[in-house]
Order: C-alpha cells, then structure tokens, then sequence
C-alpha cells in the first residue's frame, strides 16, 4: 500500500483574535488536527467575501497560488462544497500567504506543522514563545500552566482527551476516507489497465449538461464532477485528440468548426512550447484544452516529484498561453497509479481516460478508423484520437455518422 502523499486544509472559520486574523482550519496529513493559521488582515477579507460558513457549505483550500504577471498580484482558490455540488472560486491573496501556504506544503508530517510560527491550537498562545515551545514539547498539546480563560482551558483539554482517546484509531483510515469519497483507489498500481477496463461501461456523473450550449460559442460542452471520468452519458459523444499540438491541429479544428461540434485536445507539453500558435488557435475557437504531461512518459513509473513536475510544467505551457487555469489532464498510455490520483486530487483536477479506442496511432488507416467507429455503439463514449494525417481525413466521415445516429458532439470542461 501506498503512503498518503497529499494534504487535505478545510477551513472552518476565519476569526479575529487580538487584532490579528485567523484561518481556523482542520489539517488532513496522516492525522487530522484542529488548528489556528495567523494571516494578513487583506487577505482574510478577501476569503470572508467568498465563503458563508454554516452546516451545508463546505469549503477546501488550495494548496498552490499563481502569480498574475499583468495585476501583479497573487491568487489562489477554494474548493466549495454545497450538498453533491462543487465550486472553484479564486481570491487575490499576499505574498505572506503564499510563503506561510508553501511552508505547509512542504511538512513532512505534524510535528513539522507544529514548528511552523504562525501555526497555533489555539490564537491566543500565538504571542507567547513559552507556550509555542510547550506545544513542540508535546506535540501541539497546551500547556496547564498558561493562564488562559478556564472555559478556554477546558475546550482545550476535552479536545486534546478526545483526540489521543479516539483520534489515532478513528484517523489511521484518514488518507483513505478523504480521497473515497472521489476516488476508488486500485490496490495493485501495475494492474490498472486491468481494472480500469472493468469500468469504462460504468456512467459517470455530470454536473452540467450544456444543452443551452456556452454564452461565448456555440459549441455544445458538459462539466465532469468526477476525479475520473471513464464516458459519459448516453446520447452524447466526445471526440478527443491527443498528443498535439502539431502540423495537423488547426486542420482539425477546422473540420469540427463547419460541422459545429465540440472536441478536447490533450497537449504535451514539449510541443506546446514548439507551437504556441496552434495552442492560441484552439483555445480562440473555445475548443477545450487538457494536459498530456510535460514529455509524454509512462507516468506510473515515475516518483511522486517527477509526476507532479510532468502534470504542473504542461499545465503551466498551456496556462501561460491562454490565461486560463487546465483542468483537464490524461495519463499517457492510460498508465498511472495512487500518487497519479492524489496529484490530480490535489490540484482540484479532473483525469479524462476513454472507453472507445480505435488505435489510430498504430493503424494509420483512414477507413478502418471510421469502420472502428461505424461498427461500435459510440453513444455515451468518449473517443481516443490522434492528431494524424489519418485522422484529419476521416474525422469528417466519423463527425457525420455521429449526427446521423442523433448523437450530439460535446466538448468536455
């Protein structure tokens, strides 16, 4: 099995204590722990004006900011939970945040946590060094001798008593609990071709069927909710183009713009830097955009560094060319493992597999491409394609089978 590479930080509530603000917050690493992040008063303004704390939103922080070259400034966002619903919304946030928010990142576990200085149980031992020495000592448990309020003392020792007296066996079953709830983790990482073909016939979820179609194209799209999505769902077809951009990419868009369907591309990285013009080319024609990875390698084999490093450089080749966030990613050769969908998780990012495949890449034949599609039940799937020669030249015969069977070309977001 492997270890919980990620960190999950909910928060709670953003309080005032002593002039100073707070991000009350609950870290998930390992453990699960109640804590008291000291911000910049900006800051927690702007996060106040985004969030209504009460028993049906819940919110998740980012763990990554950007910097905006044009406003100077940086952001970040939250993750919104509303009943089975998900929201992305994006706050201006200070370099103060950023750096306190890069030095979570990088603990390696909660005592670590625990010697960051603007990371308390509890504001009001902030200012004194004595007690934050205390909490190294006993691992972020306060110390009697402070001369806090008793009803403070109190929720402080109820809290402390029923972590060490429930939390270890309740929270050894943390890193799983949090990623299920999206997720369903594979045991063996060399099997996952093997067990991903179980589910490619399974209908995924969809938050948003745009039948309205978008205000800015008149391109019809859906929205995933899901980490993974394997189809979708029947009456609906996508046509997905991998491992561009090339020679090929504007004739394809081309052909999808006379026929007014939708299409995803998936980027290598490498080639986005070779050709920026081709990726400005889809992105103003509101084709979608996704990331291939950086170089186009077999991501199971890579450590956690390597594949976060192969899905963050692509995505930011993309981004800084169309100044919008990706949110699409696909594993090359459908390889990856657990760290592959923590990443994923983590970034708030949603992975895009296929569950029709007419291995293009290998055949290079124009009919027996369309004949794959002709002859298959295509409603409710998404379809791998490459940018290939191959592919231009049939690509108008497959768009128009499709319309032929009532199925409607969608882009996904």
């Amino acid at each position: 099995m492997t270890g919980y590479h990620g960190k999950v930080i909910e928060l709670v509530a953003i309080e005032k204590c002593n002039e100073k603000s707070y991000l009350h917050i609950k870290f998930f690493f390992e453990q699960q722990a109640e804590l008291f992040w000291e911000i910049d008063s900006d800051t927690a303004e702007k996060l106040k004006t985004i969030t209504e704390f009460d028993e049906n939103h819940k919110y998740r922080l980012s763990l990554h900011t950007k910097f905006d070259a044009v406003n100077k400034q940086y952001t970040s966002f939250i993750t919104r939970t509303y009943l089975d619903k998900s929201d992305r919304i994006y706050f201006d946030c200070s370099l103060h945040y950023k750096n306190n928010l890069e030095s979570i990142k990088n603990t390696q576990s909660l005592n670590d946590l625990n010697r960051l200085k603007f990371i308390s149980i509890d504001p009001l031992a902030m200012d004194d060094e004595k007690i934050k020495q205390k909490n190294r000592q006993n691992n972020l448990v306060v110390s009697k001798k402070y001369n806090l309020p008793l009803k403070l003392i109190m929720v402080a020792m109820i809290g402390v008593i029923f972590f060490i007296l429930f939390g270890y066996s309740k929270n050894l079953n943390v890193k799983h609990k949090t990623i299920k709830k999206t997720i369903t983790l594979n045991s063996e990482v060399e099997t996952t071709k093997v067990n991903l073909e179980n589910k490619k016939n399974i209908v995924t979820p969809i938050t948003n069927l745009a039948n309205d179609y978008s205000t800015q194209s008149s391109l019809p799209e859906i929205e995933l909710n899901n980490l993974i999505t394997f189809n979708i769902p029947k009456g609906y077809v996508s046509l997905t183009f991998d491992d561009g951009p090339s020679k090929y990419t504007v004739e394809i868009v081309d052909i999808l713009k006379k026929y007014k369907v939708g299409g995803t591309f998936f980027f290598i990285g490498y080639n986005v830097k070779k050709h920026p013009n081709f990726v400005q080319y889809v992105h103003s024609n509101n084709y979608s955009i996704g990331s291939h990875s950086m170089n186009h390698v077999k991501m199971s084999n890579l450590s956690y560094a390597k594949q976060e490093n192969e899905i963050t450089q692509s995505s930011k080749a993309i981004e800084d060319i169309t100044h919008e966030k990706v949110v699409l990613f696909r594993p090359p050769y459908e390889a990856l493992n657990e760290q592959t969908k923590e990443i994923i998780y983590n970034y708030h990012d949603k992975m895009i597999l296929w569950n029709r495949d007419p291995k293009d890449w290998k055949i290079r034949d124009p009919d027996k491409i369309y004949n794959y599609i002709r002859k298959t039940e295509a409603s409710g799937s998404i379809i791998l394609l490459h940018e290939t020669q191959a592919v231009v030249d049939t690509l108008p015969k497959i768009i128009e089978h499709l319309q032929e069977q009532n199925l409607k070309i969608i882009s996904l977001k």
